[in-house]
């Protein structure tokens, strides 16, 4: 049971980072400015999106650094506004992948079939 649980713990804990501690990353930051953005958009599925992955980024950046500076970050421009979208699913989709492995670390064994 104990190894289960530093595998869990091990799969949770975030990679070294060169930021200072409690300090949130600028990408989180401008991240939930963009999906901020989104979540008032006209399209419903794009609002609906946007709410949750805002949500997402938000809680990444209490985590690291409660209180921080929500505006702080310059708005996306036009020509990078695609590229932020690409790093920004990119980063969901590692939150992702570290979820499952915590899950499948915590999992019970198969059962075996008959």
């Amino acid at each position: 049971m104990e190894s289960v649980l530093l595998a869990a713990l091990v799969a949770a804990t975030p990679l070294a980072s060169t930021e200072a501690p409690g300090a949130a990353a600028p990408l989180d930051i401008r991240c939930f400015q963009l999906m901020a953005e989104l979540a008032e958009d006209e399209d419903p599925r794009t609002r609906s999106t946007g709410r949750i992955a805002a949500q997402y980024f938000l809680g990444r950046i209490d985590a690291a650094a409660p209180g921080a500076d929500l505006a702080g970050a310059a708005p996306a421009g036009a020509g990078e506004r695609e590229q932020l979208l690409r790093q920004c699913g990119e980063a969901m989709q590692a939150g992702g992948r570290d979820f499952r492995a915590i899950g499948d670390a915590l999992a019970p064994p198969g059962r075996p079939t008959v």
